[in-house]
């Protein structure tokens, strides 16, 4: 049914010849398709609260349990879960090798609508070819990639975080009306934030304030990724579904965040950061990993998603999603914007210690002069 999605299907092998993680998309490799999973669970979906402070691990059984230590291995995973008490989740895994976050909701929109209406979005045809993006280098720079980030292939390495470490950790779901985002972008009026500024401003002005660094001169980071096919000189089509974006860092001084005025000046770091991927998108991407690497624990809040995902749109017939997690959020510090159910609504997610999530839960949406 989604023929023109096939290295979704594909699996993840090692060359070490070429020193390249490679999505094999051959007919021996696709043949089985993805890995579908359907299950029960006795969970009351009912029970769970939409918005507000959440046990961490809640959704994370309503995952595709399909993590295996070495290549090749699967890109993309479903599980269907039907709750005893009534409703079903849909829980997706997606390996970042196959696409990056607007490759993946053009995946999920293209798959409701063949299950909705039996074809995909009119005139939608997904571009898959990575040569279209060109930097000079780029193939030394991945394999460099590689080697940092993975360097005993076929091997990978378990994620870094114990599970002692996750379950002190909180995840905060909130619900941000058109109204707030107006008086955000109305208190950050000579910077002219953006909805995705504002709100990601409000959110290191929160964390930086309840974890009590108002006086702290340390470094304070934001880091979050912007979609470059738009961006690139010249720009690819906007179809393309691989990975194609760079990472942001909008570095600041905690107490410039947490201190008075910290709004304002956080919108201009966040923007300034913008406006320099805006100008030279893949400049200096050889730098990034170390760049990353370089961010200490604690002193960084990391953004993914965007207020232009609107995976409540995703019908697949059976009317529109009740409610929308990621599930591994699993790092202090790591934030999630999508769009609200309601038009001009952001949901945000968080995760933070549990001694600081609920002051944030207090702060997050009050007003200014609470902070």
């Amino acid at each position: 049914m989604l023929p023109f999605f096939h290295p979704f299907a594909g699996k993840l092998t090692y060359i070490p010849s070429a020193a390249r993680a490679v999505i094999d998309c051959s007919a021996s490799a696709i043949s089985e398709g993805i890995t579908f999973i359907e299950a029960e669970s006795d969970l009351d979906i009912r029970s769970i609260a939409k918005y507000g402070v959440q046990d961490h691990d809640t959704f994370v059984q309503l995952l595709p349990n399909v993590t295996v230590p070495e290549l090749p291995t699967v890109a993309f995973a479903v599980q269907v879960t039907r709750f005893l008490s009534g409703g079903v989740a849909l829980g997706i895994a997606v390996h970042h090798t196959v696409a990056d976050g607007k490759g993946i909701w053009q995946f999920i929109e293209a798959w409701a609508s063949i299950c909705r209406t039996g074809s995909v979005p009119s005139g939608y045809i997904p571009v898959h070819d990575r040569a279209v993006i060109k930097y000079s280098g780029g193939d030394e720079i991945a394999k460099d990639f590689i080697r940092k980030v993975a360097p005993n292939l076929p091997k990978t390495a378990a994620p870094h975080h114990s599970l002692q470490e996750r379950m002190q950790l909180t995840k905060g779901t909130f619900l941000v009306d058109g109204t707030t985002i107006k008086s955000w972008k109305k208190e950050g009026i000579h910077v002219s934030p953006s909805t995705f500024i504002s709100i990601s401003a409000r959110v290191l002005v929160t964390v930086a304030s309840v974890r009590g660094l108002t006086n702290d001169n340390g470094p304070f980071f934001a880091g979050f990724p912007v979609d470059c096919r738009s961006r690139l000189n010249p720009p690819i089509n906007d179809s393309y579904t691989g990975n194609c974006i760079a990472p942001c860092f909008a570095r600041m001084t905690a107490s410039e965040v947490a201190g008075p005025g910290g709004f304002i000046r956080a919108c201009a770091a966040l923007k300034e950061a913008v406006i320099k991927a805006n100008k030279e998108p893949l400049v200096g991407c050889e730098g990034w990993i170390d760049e990353a690497l370089k961010v200490p624990a604690g002193r960084a809040v990391r953004f993914t998603g965007s207020p232009g995902f609107k995976f409540y749109e995703a019908d697949f017939g059976w009317g529109k999603p009740d409610q929308f997690k990621v599930a591994t959020l699993n790092r202090d510090g790591d934030v999630v914007l999508v769009s609200g159910k309601d038009e001009g609504t952001v949901e945000v997610s968080v995760v933070l210690p549990a001694q600081h999530m609920d002051a944030f839960a207090k702060r997050f949406l009050s007003p200014f002069s609470r902070i």
